[in-house]
């Protein structure tokens, strides 16, 4: 075979990057892993940020297909920062829309 190497190795990267079947587990991947995020982050919330006490250990669990170790253990501390920064910005936007009187961001005065 006279063909280099590098040459073979070119055509199976464009090959892999142009395969409907390889693109679909891709962004499959990509969906997954955003699902992981916002668990993470909202795991963050339920235990860290919630007043007047965090929701319990065995109902995240339920709902998130864990175990209760693994609700636990199922975040870290750059989660519970996503999750105050999140909150602060729908407080900040609900008390611009109350300081605007715009009402569109409170379902007890809907747009007229």
């Amino acid at each position: 075979m006279t063909t280099p190497a590098r040459r073979l190795a070119l055509a199976v990267t464009h090959w892999q990057a142009t395969d409907p079947v390889l693109a679909a587990l891709r962004a499959a991947r990509a969906r997954r892993d955003q699902a992981d995020r916002d668990i993470r982050i909202l795991l963050a919330y339920a235990r860290e940020l919630t007043t007047p006490r965090p929701y319990r250990l065995a109902d995240l669990a339920e709902a998130t297909g864990k175990s209760i170790s693994g609700v636990r253990t199922g975040y870290a501390p750059a989660d519970v920062d996503t999750a105050r920064r999140i909150v602060h910005q729908i407080s900040d936007a609900q008390a611009a829309a109350e300081r605007t009187g715009d009402g569109s961001h409170d379902l007890r005065h809907p747009p007229r």
